[in-house]
This record gives structure tokens, sequence and C-alpha cells, in this order.
């Protein structure tokens, strides 16, 4: 199975320089160190090295920091998801083991992920947690996500017969997300099995 690029790990390391990127890159740290309800955007100001006053002129409030972040760390493992795809292309069963994969990594290197993925309320802190707030006052971002692989898919392998490629798309999704839930030996296993059921899906055992 091929490793694919680690998109996550790269941008996170990037130099952020706006005061917006500072904020949220404090906020994810303090939400993964405490979690949300345990959050105060004061500290979340002093950890980014600004005022107060600076934070609440970027966000108005907790909860649209809270709704930031999440889309942010959301739109950043589906852009490393999707560099998954294209990079084995041409070879389905390891583009899609390769995307498992990696959302199985980068889901145990964070409870926020974790959280965003399968809408966990452990370990958040009661009714007011981040994936909890966010659920209730946005869009779905699983079905989101869905969407913009099945367009990447269809851009990329219009061989791919479209109506397959939606429900294999959406079988891997909720299969992956159960292993995340509860998992079960080793992740390079489980990202196997579920490209197969994939490639099955879409009507051979190799497609290319």
């Amino acid at each position: 199975m091929g490793v694919c690029p680690r998109y996550h790990a790269r941008v996170t390391g990037l130099q952020t320089t706006t005061v917006r990127e500072r904020l949220l890159d404090a906020a994810f740290e303090l939400v993964e160190k405490n979690g949300w309800n345990r959050l105060r955007v004061a500290h979340v100001a002093a950890a980014a090295g600004v005022s107060r006053q600076s934070a609440y002129n970027e966000f108005g409030s907790k909860d649209s920091l809270g709704e930031a972040l999440v889309f942010r760390e959301f739109e950043r493992h589906l852009l490393g998801l999707q560099e998954c795809l294209l990079d084995q292309q041409d070879d389905v069963e390891s583009a899609v083991g390769a995307a498992v994969l990696y959302t199985f990594r980068q889901a145990a290197a964070s409870a926020l992920l974790t959280g965003i993925l399968t809408s966990a309320r452990n370990g958040w802190g009661g009714s007011e947690d981040l994936v909890e707030l966010v659920r209730r006052r946005s869009e779905p971002l699983l079905p989101y996500a869905v969407q913009a692989v099945a367009d990447l898919v269809a851009r990329n392998r219009p061989d791919l017969e479209q109506r397959y490629v939606a429900l294999a798309i959406d079988t891997v999704v909720r299969v992956t997300i159960g292993y995340i839930v509860t998992p079960d030996g080793p992740l390079e296993d489980a990202a196997r099995r579920i490209a197969l059921v994939a490639v099955r899906i879409l009507g051979t055992d190799r497609v290319r």
C-alpha cells in the first residue's frame, strides 16, 4: 500500500503570520490539551501573543472561534485526503487504502479531528462540546466531504461509473468512521480491507 503525502503535517508546520492563524493554532493546542469547555478566549489570545480585544475583533465570540477551528481542521484533512487519492489515482485500491490509512493516522493523532469525524461527545466536557456546537449551527460536514471526493474522482477518473463511485465513497466513509470509533487490529490491515470493499463495489478487484 502506498503512503500518501502528509499534507496536514506540512500545513501545520508552515510559519503563519496572520492574527487569525495564530489564534486558531493556539486554540487547536489548547483544545487538544484541555478540551473545549475549559477554553477561554483570553487563554487563546495569551497563547497566541495577541490582546484579548484583538481575538474578539477577529472572531466575535468563543463559539465563532470554535466553528472556525473545526472548519479549518476539517478542510485541512479533506485536502490531505484528496492529495492521497490524486497521488495514486491510476490504482484505485492503493489510492483508497492510502486515503483511509491517512485518516486513521490523523485521527489517532488528534482528539479534535476524531471528534469532528465521529461527532463523538466523549471527553469534550459536556453539553456544550465543540463538535456538538458546530453540528447544531452548520451544515453537516461529512456529506460535504463525500461530495468533494466524488467531484474529485469525476474529474480525474471519468472512466469509472459514477453511480458506483458515489456508493463506494459513502461506504468507505461510513466503514472508516466505524473503525475509528471501534478499532479492530492493525490500521494497515483495516485500510486494506476497506480498499478492497471499495474496488469490489466498483466491479473489480483491481480497477486501473
